[in-house]
């Protein structure tokens, strides 16, 4: 009875812990990506992303790979508020807002693709009206001074370079 009883207290011991660490919902999803992307981790942010979100993510390590140390430093405080999430069928949606920015951001597209959620982003994700910089670059986010990419000094807001205006 005693062997009975260990077994079956080892087995919901073990059932809670894998539920507690499976990110099956699209709020845990994208909460750990944007803090991952935010804080420039983006080997992280690439177990949660699609495969053309993937790609995304290793053009954005290349730009990150140039920023000052300060920089980098900076991005790491920041954190990461939901405020809603939309499910409907395998898409949804998540609004948020982050420490460095409080108002909302444009929305994080996710979809679930064996049975797994997963981020759905691409550049013009991150890119309203006011999508252009004074110098040309896409801007990710209207305050986006922690958001992966070359400033032109440690202290002007970061963007994303204009990949089309390149060469």
């Amino acid at each position: 009875m005693k062997k009975f009883i260990l077994s079956l207290s080892l087995l919901l011991v073990s059932g809670v812990m894998l539920i507690s660490c499976n990110k099956s919902s699209p709020k845990d999803v994208a909460k750990e990506w944007l803090t991952d992307f935010y804080h420039q981790d983006y080997d992280a942010a690439k177990k949660l992303s699609t495969e053309d979100t993937k790609k995304m993510m290793t053009t954005l390590q290349g730009f990150t790979n140039a920023l000052p140390d300060s920089v980098k430093q900076r991005a790491k405080a920041v954190s990461i508020n939901i405020k809603s999430v939309k499910e409907d069928g395998n898409n949804a949606t998540v609004t948020f807002t982050t420490s460095e920015d409080p108002k909302e951001q444009p929305p994080l597209k996710l979809v679930k693709q064996n049975d797994k959620w997963l981020v759905q982003f691409s550049k013009g994700d991150f890119m309203g009206s006011e999508g252009k910089d004074a110098n040309g670059g896409a801007t990710m986010a209207p305050d986006n001074s922690a958001t992966p990419a070359a400033p032109a000094t440690a202290e002007a807001p970061m963007t994303m370079p204009d990949t089309a205006a390149q060469h």
